[in-house]
């Protein structure tokens, strides 16, 4: 497993809050992927029939149709999925832990967020639905186990998954990836005309809410950099800082410098390959951090209704220092 380096987390609050008092429903998580894969092949239809209730998010109304039928039974017969779901059985027994954590979680997320209704919260084996390991839909939360089978779960390689994706495929990402799309749901609607400042303070919101939310955790698990790649941001911030000011990049809007910048990759292009990917997100990390800091009567649900992120910027009169 990935050695984690245990950064600096929460440097705008000098203490963190009491939340044993904040009333948030104990998480149990239901798992469709155990369900599921109980089932008899031969007798799909009635099995589903049982199922239909607790799971109706997964199967729909139409789960009798014949294609659907078809294509349920070619997914829970396919030998890449078996593997995955024995492994998903070995290395999740139960839940409990992550249970506890997100209950924890929540409890955080209803302290800065008064008004914050914690979903249901769903496991199940997703295919290797890499683009979204954990989705969040207001109500409903939903965690493909089978992405986090640990690094060393030789079907990642197998079917393409690039190494910098692979080694966050660790059971301790769980936790941090669902409240991150949390975070981001919880941002105003988007516009079209986003700056790289607008991302970068955009991502940087989003990390610090991460660093209220799950006090204590490393760093390296809310952005997802090694301790090496962390070590190289840290080091090299004053650099990158003056090739996003000498080259007028922070204002810039078209797609391919903004993604430079924010994207996820094995490193930031046109930067040495010791250079981490979303240099971007960091460095809007470290801005929103500095605002923080200078302004510490700004709630978390203020800094998420912030628009200007100009004035985000000016008020942190962030300068790295090395």
């Amino acid at each position: 497993m990935m050695m984690l380096a245990v950064m600096s987390a929460c440097q705008h609050r000098t203490k963190r809050p009491d939340v044993t008092g904040i009333d948030v429903r104990p998480v149990s998580i239901s798992r469709y992927e155990q369900a599921l894969f109980r089932l008899e092949l031969g007798d799909l239809p009635p099995g589903l029939d049982a199922l239909s209730g607790e799971f109706r998010f997964f199967l729909g109304n139409n789960y009798r149709d014949t294609l659907n039928l078809i294509r349920l039974q070619n997914f829970l017969q396919d030998p890449v999925i078996l593997d995955a779901h024995r492994q998903v059985e070995k290395t999740y027994p139960d839940l409990l832990s992550l249970e506890a954590e997100l209950t924890q979680a929540f409890r955080y997320w209803k302290y800065y967020f008064p008004g914050a209704k914690e979903p249901k919260v769903y496991s199940y084996i997703s295919g290797f639905f890499y683009e979204a390991p954990v989705e969040y839909y207001d109500s409903v939360m939903l965690i493909s186990l089978d992405m986090f089978l640990g690094a060393g779960y030789e079907p990642y390689k197998a079917i393409g998954l690039p190494q910098y994706m692979i080694r966050r495929m660790e059971p301790a990402f769980i936790v941090p990836d669902a409240m991150k799309q949390v975070a981001y749901s919880l941002l105003p609607a988007a516009t079209s005309d986003r700056t790289l400042l607008d991302q970068m303070i955009l991502h940087g919101k989003v990390l610090c809410f991460l660093d209220d939310i799950l006090p204590g955790t490393p760093d390296t698990l809310k952005i997802g950099y090694t301790p090496s790649e962390m070590a190289w941001a840290r080091d090299n911030g004053k650099m990158f800082w003056s090739l996003l000011i000498e080259n007028d990049l922070l204002y810039a809007t078209d797609p391919v410098t903004v993604n430079k910048f924010i994207q996820d990759g094995p490193f930031t292009s046109g930067l040495p390959e010791e250079s981490p990917a979303m240099l971007g997100r960091w460095m809007g990390w470290q801005i929103v951090r500095a605002y923080l800091q200078r302004n510490p009567g700004v709630s978390l649900q203020q800094l998420f209704a912030m628009t200007d992120s100009q004035e985000i910027l000016s008020s942190s009169r962030y300068k790295p220092s090395k």
